[in-house]
């Protein structure tokens, strides 16, 4: 039966599928950090030119001086007099550079995604084992991991087949997988292991026997993450190329071998340097957050249920809603750890029962964010209803789902909400015991 099926995979592979080019993306949107950004004065001959985005929708031209400290620094005329003006990066909505050219929207490219949200736009890829190099199209060059990668759509795909692509490889996933494009544009999921990838074909382990695969007969790779990686601020980086860098710092090099550069990191440590031309826009707001956990609780209860001091797991719990380290999957619904952390960015909220949590919405933010789970084996499964009300006003609801969450597919919340106005969080159960019910808001926070 082994041989047979690795027969089917071999023929399938060798089977001449026909491939149009993709289209070509392009953003002209950019982003940097409020925390971390550190940009070193310019001495460039060729100034930065940029747009500078407040919160409040006031919009600056002048040329970049500098990012640092939380201040960001750009050279201006005012009253026909040249002056430097200092904006707060806690107040600064976003950066745009003015000037670039933007790259050909036709060519077709390889798009890489990481399990921190990064897509680069490759202009070649390639690697083997823990060791992978990537450079985009914007000449960013990479070394990286499959620890990090998520999934790769390969180039040379019409519309059909790159849209299933994009399906199959969306989400976690428990093993590594090819997509082989079969006859009518209909994709198959190969479970095995990814060994490498060069610019002709993909080395793939298939029930123990290594298969080598040509590139032109797949829509892409998948890579095993089984768990969802937490959400953390970062700065945003576009380039012209319609790649996005979820960077945790940014910099710019006054001067190099190559001349002015900008620099950031990615989670891991990875190292990134892009030429000032090929950089789009920063957004100083995708950095600004207020975690749940930081602001004031008006209230925090329970609702009234004669089993409110039952035992959950053998062991006893608090039964309002309350914020507690943060762990990821199936931890964060099933097992939240009570351990103290000084952390807000740590915390996620558990309703150990059916509840309501209040508090008043941060000046300076528009939006609410988090993803709602629970364990897949909840002591009662009845459905669970979920509602963010401000003030008497109900933002959103889960009562048309039809189906009760769990770790493998959340409620993902995303809502408009207005500074200073009541924002309450209710948990409730159709079952006669509300114990076991138990509902955990992963990271919940507020931004602009």
């Amino acid at each position: 039966m082994l041989r047979a099926t690795c027969i089917w995979l071999v023929m399938l592979l060798a089977t001449t599928v026909s491939l149009t080019n993709t289209e070509k993306h392009w953003s002209a949107l950019f982003a940097n950090n409020a925390v971390a950004a550190e940009l070193a004065q310019t001495s460039s001959a060729i100034p930065l030119k940029v747009e500078l985005k407040s919160l409040a929708g006031v919009t600056t031209e002048g040329e970049l001086q500098s990012i640092q400290d939380g201040i960001v620094k750009i050279r201006t005329r005012v009253d026909n007099k040249v002056v430097v003006i200092e904006f707060p990066v806690a107040e600064t909505a976003m950066a745009v550079m003015a000037g670039a050219v933007k790259v050909d929207g036709n060519a077709v490219v390889d798009i890489l995604k990481l399990s921190d949200g990064t897509m680069i736009h490759c202009r070649s890829i390639s690697g083997k084992d823990n060791t992978w190099s990537v450079e985009s199209e914007s000449n960013v060059s990479i070394t990286t991991s499959p620890s990090i990668m998520t999934s790769l759509q390969f180039r040379n795909l019409n519309k059909t087949v790159r849209e299933a692509a994009g399906q199959n490889a969306g989400g976690t996933a428990l093993t590594d997988e090819m997509l082989i494009i079969r006859p009518g544009d209909q994709i198959d999921r190969i479970p095995g292991v990814i060994l490498g990838l060069d610019e002709t074909s993909v080395s793939f382990s298939f029930d123990g026997q290594t298969i080598p695969a040509p590139r032109a007969k797949l829509a892409g790779l998948v890579w095993a993450q089984p768990e969802e990686s937490p959400y953390n601020p970062t700065i945003r980086v576009r380039t012209l190329d319609g790649s996005k860098w979820e960077a945790t710092d940014l910099g710019f090099l006054e001067s190099g071998e190559n001349g002015p550069m900008f620099r950031w990191s990615l989670r891991g440590g990875i190292e990134c340097t892009c030429k000032p031309e090929q950089v789009a826009s920063i957004d100083f707001s995708n950095a600004i957050v207020r975690w749940f956990a930081s602001i004031p609780v008006l209230e925090a209860k329970a609702f009234d249920n004669p089993f409110l001091s039952v035992l959950v797991s053998g062991r006893s719990i608090l039964l309002a809603p309350h914020f507690a380290a943060r762990t990821t999957g199936l931890e964060a619904a099933k097992e939240p750890s009570t351990e103290p952390t000084t952390e807000p960015s740590t915390k996620n909220l558990i309703f150990p029962v059916d509840g309501e949590i209040v508090a008043r919405v941060p000046d300076g933010t528009t939006r609410f964010r988090t993803r709602i789970v629970r364990p897949d084996d909840a002591k009662i499964q009845d459905k669970i209803l979920c509602e963010i009300w401000s003030n008497e006003d109900l933002l959103w609801s889960n009562a048309d789902a039809s189906v009760n969450t769990s770790v493998d597919a959340p409620w993902v919340v995303d809502v408009a909400v207005k500074a200073e106005k009541r924002i309450r969080l209710v948990v409730r159960s159709n079952a006669k015991v509300s114990a076991g019910s138990m509902v955990t808001w992963l990271q919940p926070r507020f931004s602009p």
